[in-house]
This record gives structure tokens, C-alpha cells and sequence, in this order.
């Protein structure tokens, strides 16, 4: 319903409301219900709230001297494979936001950003991390064009940090679900069913390839098999217009 509504109304507010009605009507059912938000959490409507530390003592779990150095030789491969799924998504990223632009975006200047912002999240005890390109790309579509929505984002994540209690603990998780849901579907109608008008059949045939290579090989090797299938794709186009010009 949430895809469907967002397909068929641009408009800025329809994603907002929707969030809105579903919690709304969550928390409308246990009234209706007599139903309290503890008896939800036994039933498995909500996360159970488990008590955090502040956010002020989150740096106290940092302990360098913790670390087992001897181990990091072996994960070497691991760690690799990890800066080239960063790179290589933060590329993608980049390329999914330009084609919902209609107009060319510096990488360099993009992927500095990116970089140097895993550089101070590293630094702090965070992750590491890129565009939320889906993010850009809703707001987008709903004639979002303001910075302030970055603003108000960073604003609500602070809040949500500083804040005493748990607020997942009174969001439902078919909240998440429904988003993660829609999210998805709305990736693969774009990239597997959209995208087919917009590229050749050889360079169709292989994002089908690729998508299929990831769900047998994982992230890492299906991103590998699929950039090598690439290569030899385009040769083989190449060495047949090479052919036919000769």
C-alpha cells in the first residue's frame, strides 16, 4: 500500500502520512482493544525496551587494549573485500542518485565525502557507512529539493540518541518491516523491470546475471562474478563491432 501510494501520488506528504496512519492505527487497535503497550511487547508487536547506557558513556566501550592484534593478519581478506563493497557501493550510490537527477555529479568530491566521513565516524567508535541513497531518492521523487531535510534528519538522529529512553521500544516492527518491504520492491522494479528500456539487451542480460550471481555467491563474490562478467560482455560486444565495421 505504501509502494502503491507513493507510485501514484508525487507529492511530498503521501510517504509522511502513511507513516503516520500506520502508527495512528497501531496504537488506535490497542486502545480499541483495551490492550496496553506492554501486552504488545509480550504478544511480539514491539521490541522489548532494554535499558541503554547514556550516550555520554559510549566511548567507555572503546578499548584499544581489548583488541587481539595477532588475529588481524587473518582477516585481511575480510577486511578488503569490506573497503570494496564500501567503494563500490558508494559508487553505485552515486550513480543511482545522478540518474534520478538527470544531470552528471562530481565523483571525486562525492566519494571525498564519503570517505572522509567514515575517516571521523572511524575516529568516534562508529560504522562505516554511504549515501542513503533510497533516502535521497524518495525525497526526490516527492519534490524534496531543500537542504534542510538533511538538517532536520541529522536533527531527529541527535535526538534520538540523547533522549533517556528507548524509542524503538514504542514503534511496532511491522513499522520496519513495511518500510524495509517497500524499499525493496521499489529497488526491484527500478533496477530488474524499469531500468530494461533504458540499456542495451547485453548490458540487461547482465544486470539480471549479476542479480542472480549475488543471491547464489553473496555480496562479495556475486559483485566480483558480475563485474567479470561485465568485462567479458562488453569485449565480446567490442570485438563484434570491430567485426562488423571491418
Amino acid at each position: 500500500g505504501i509502494y502503491w501510494s507513493c507510485r501514484r501520488f508525487r507529492h511530498m506528504a503521501v510517504l509522511p502520512g502513511c507513516i503516520v496512519l500506520l502508527m495512528v492505527g497501531f496504537y488506535a487497535i490497542l486502545w480499541l482493544t483495551g490492550s496496553t503497550i506492554e501486552d504488545a511487547t509480550r504478544a511480539g508487536w514491539v521490541n522489548e525496551s532494554v535499558e541503554s547506557p547514556s550516550w555520554s558513556h559510549t566511548w567507555d566501550f572503546i578499548r584499544i587494549d581489548k583488541v587481539v592484534w595477532s588475529v588481524l593478519p587473518s582477516q585481511a581478506l575480510t577486511l578488503l573485500a569490506m573497503i570494496s563493497v564500501v567503494a563500490l557501493s558508494s559508487s553505485l550510490d552515486i550513480a543511482a542518485i545522478e540518474i534520478e537527477l538527470k544531470r552528471p555529479l562530481d565523483y571525486n568530491h562525492e566519494l571525498r565525502t564519503v570517505g572522509w566521513s567514515n575517516v571521523i565516524s572511524g575516529l568516534l567508535g562508529g560504522y562505516t557507512g554511504s549515501y542513503i541513497f533510497s533516502q535521497t531518492i524518495f525525497s526526490l521523487r516527492m519534490g524534496i529539493r531543500s537542504r534542510l531535510m538533511g538538517y532536520i534528519l541529522a536533527l531527529t538522529a541527535i535526538i534520538t540518541v540523547v533522549v533517556p529512553f528507548n524509542i524503538l521500544a514504542y514503534i511496532p516492527n511491522f513499522f520496519f518491516g513495511s518500510l524495509l518491504v517497500m524499499i525493496c520492491v521499489d529497488l526491484l522494479s527500478e533496477w530488474l523491470i524499469d531500468v530494461r528500456s533504458r540499456v542495451s539487451p547485453p548490458e540487461y542480460a547482465v544486470v539480471i546475471s549479476t542479480f542472480a550471481l549475488l543471491q547464489v555467491l553473496g555480496v562479495e563474490f556475486g559483485i566480483i562474478a558480475g563485474v567479470l562478467l561485465d568485462w567479458l560482455v562488453m569485449r565480446c560486444c567490442q570485438r563484434s563491432r570491430s567485426d562488423l565495421a571491418g
